[in-house]
């Protein structure tokens, strides 16, 4: 894999928020701030894919929003439990 190397300036709470959270994963400062970045990347990427569909399709119902609100949450939960079959 490719690195880019930047240089970056946060807000100091930020950036005390974001060590701690790299350390109680087990990364590093770079790692977890690349990771929490493509995050950020693909909710804007699905976003921009629902408001789409919307235009073609028309406005989801408020029962497809709270399907696709359960589905994120627990995508976005991590990793889980096999699934059986």
């Amino acid at each position: 894999m490719r690195v880019t190397k930047r240089s970056v300036s946060l807000d100091d709470q930020v950036a005390e928020r974001v060590d701690h959270a790299a350390r109680e994963d087990g990364i590093s400062f770079s790692a977890w701030l690349s990771l929490a970045a493509e995050r950020q990347l693909l909710l804007r990427e699905g976003l921009r894919g629902v408001a789409e569909w919307e235009a073609e399709a028309g406005p989801l119902t408020a029962e497809e929003r709270a399907a696709g609100e359960l589905l994120l949450d627990r995508l976005l939960s991590g990793p889980s439990e096999t699934l059986p079959g």
